[in-house]
């Protein structure tokens, strides 16, 4: 999935720089001149360019600040691979195309000790912290809209 994201961003940057040379103010056309000095010699001189007149100076804009970018949200998920409802909660998050750090307590125990950390009372899993909202259990609506927060 990473791979078609990344090679359709650059056919996208490939093809706005081909229409942004299609646009530009170059024509390579070669114009000779024939000029006359004041002893009567004759002088040839090449241009890469053909004579235009200068385009006129656009009036200067006021800058205008664009809005800042949507900041990623933060995911954190600590499961275990043989439970059904973490699998089901990791599927959530890959379906919607959310980027998950995910910790199985069964194969790390500094994860195992990080999640009884962060909730001491909650024993089941999995255990899910978006942008600093705890949530316990599989709940695809507290997903949604701890996910349209802003990150702490």
């Amino acid at each position: 999935m990473r791979m078609n994201q990344t090679v359709i961003f650059l056919l996208a940057v490939i093809f706005s720089l081909a229409a942004q040379a299609e646009s530009s103010s170059f024509v390579s056309e070669t114009t000779v001149r024939k000029t006359v000095s004041a002893d009567g010699k004759v002088i040839f001189s090449k241009s890469g360019f053909a004579e235009r007149k200068p385009a006129k100076q656009a009036t200067p804009v006021e800058e205008v600040k664009a809005p800042s970018k949507p900041t990623a949200p933060k995911v954190d998920i600590y499961y275990a691979s043989w439970d059904p409802y973490s699998n089901k909660a990791i599927v959530f998050f890959r379906e919607n195309h959310v980027v998950v750090n995910a910790y199985d307590i069964d194969v790390d125990p500094e994860a195992a000790a990080r999640k009884k950390r962060i909730d001491p009372a909650f024993i089941g899993i999995p255990l899910v912290i978006i942008n600093g909202v705890t949530i316990r259990g599989v709940d695809e609506e507290r997903y949604r809209e701890a996910l349209a927060l802003p990150s702490r």
